[in-house]
């Protein structure tokens, strides 16, 4: 990482929606925080960045990642993702807490953030898991797990199948003042409990299809978070069944959030042929249908935000068999280039939609605004990127800073490109290099 007491930005097109700031100015940062922004400013000292028809916008957030550390290094550690979400132009990621074992204690967040802080050349964070071992039975110490830095709590991809549990947990979000961020699919546990106990008391049973539970799960946490009064935000929204159940909470004032990812507003299920187990996650790819609906919900504001869900896996694990391979594909290096190629140029969104939907909306929800996260007001911390909108750029994930290979995308045009990402006073990633310390 290069690291300069002043930064000067020059002539870029600046696009910070949190405060209304478009058009043509300079930024100068002084000691890591953005200092002043301006036409013209001039400053002897500091390093000059050339941003000429350039965009340049509060760094990137995305707050569902999976980086596997502790337990799983060999897909991907810290130190590797981080690098990959700079290279993507983030300058923050939240983490999933189903590590190996998971963070659901207050003493393992607090050991996994001090790694973080060594490790990461980006912002970390980290959800907490909602049960003790993600087993769906206890939960954790929600208050101190807050104390201890969490920005939400979630099992990841096992649902909370007891309404009583999930209930419970809603109300501690509630008190404690903490985000509930279920994951509404079914888990191979989830099943397997489902038919060893021979019971119906979640929205689903084992008669259905499998990985058909989402719109369910979402309606009841949904009911059960308006109940409790506490915020909930779903993830990776795949179905139009749940868009249409988050926007009618929408509408009666429930507090609810929700993400899409880019493979579920890209891909469909026809796609899984052709590319096999890179393209086996969990929600699975749907119809053409439900990608429509995801994008219109995302359109039009029923879906807040994008995330990545950047889940590596070794490449020896995604050469199984499709029955066997294992969920999950990578995105920390790819989302931005196909939010741009496929969503913004398309006119599914409009660009200051899709920054917003990649910035402050997110640290608005998980509550990182308050870091200064996802804007570019003075006197707060100097997290930017600056993109190149007309790069043209080819998918090759043999460059990729990830450990991981398992990309649906390779090989795709995209335009584009990250060029510049900056942290505080240092520059972390410049023209698709990672800088290290010199």
């Amino acid at each position: 990482m290069l690291n300069y007491k002043k930064i000067l930005i020059k002539n870029g097109n600046i696009l910070d929606i949190a405060n209304k700031k478009t058009g043509v100015f300079d930024v100068l940062i002084d000691s890591s925080r953005i200092k002043k922004i301006s036409k013209n400013i001039d400053d002897k000292v500091a390093l000059v960045i050339d941003a000429k028809d350039k965009l340049v916008v509060p760094g990137l957030v995305d707050v569902h990642v999976h980086l596997r550390q502790p337990g799983q290094e060999y897909k991907e550690d810290i130190y590797t993702g981080s690098r990959a979400a700079a290279t993507g132009g983030f300058t923050t990621v939240v983490a999933e807490p189903n590590t190996c074992p998971p963070i659901d204690t207050p003493s393992r967040l607090i050991q996994l953030l001090k790694i973080a802080k060594k490790e990461s050349i980006v912002n970390y964070y980290s959800k907490s898991a909602i049960t003790v071992g993600l087993n769906g039975y206890r939960l954790v110490d929600v208050e101190n797990l807050k104390f201890a830095g969490a920005r939400a709590i979630s099992d990841d991809g096992h649902p909370i199948t007891g309404d009583r549990l999930m209930f419970n947990a809603l109300k501690k979000g509630r008190e404690y003042d903490i985000l509930v961020n279920p994951h509404c699919e079914e888990s191979d546990l989830y099943r397997r409990r489902q038919k060893e106990k021979g019971k119906r008391k979640s929205p689903d049973t084992v008669t259905n299809p499998p990985y058909t539970a989402e719109g369910r799960f979402v309606m009841r946490d949904i009911e059960l978070a308006e109940k409790a009064g506490a915020r909930i935000h779903i993830s990776h929204v795949s179905l139009a069944q749940s868009v249409n159940e988050i926007a009618k909470a929408k509408e009666r004032g429930v507090n609810v959030t929700a993400e899409a990812t880019p493979h579920h507003l890209l891909l469909s299920e026809e796609a899984v042929k052709e590319i096999g187990p890179n393209a086996k996650v969990n929600p699975p790819l749907r119809s053409e249908e439900d990608v429509e609906a995801v994008r219109r919900g995302l359109a039009d504001g029923t879906i807040d935000i994008i995330a990545s869900d950047h889940a590596p896996h070794s490449a020896k694990e995604k050469s199984l068999p499709y029955n066997k391979a294992p969920f999950g594909l990578i995105g920390l290096e790819t989302t931005l280039g196909l939010v741009l190629t496929y969503l913004v140029r398309p006119g599914i969104l409009t660009l200051q939609q899709a920054i917003e939907k990649m910035t402050i909306l997110p640290a608005r929800i998980f509550g990182l605004d308050k870091f200064g996260v996802g804007s570019l007001t003075p006197g707060t911390k100097a997290d930017i990127t600056v993109i190149d909108m007309k790069k043209k750029w080819i998918v090759d994930v043999n460059k990729f800073f990830s450990k991981a290979r398992n990309c649906p995308f390779n090989g795709w045009k995209l335009q584009g490109k990250a060029i510049l990402t900056i942290v505080g006073n240092k520059i972390v990633m410049k023209d698709g290099k990672i800088i290290e310390n010199s």
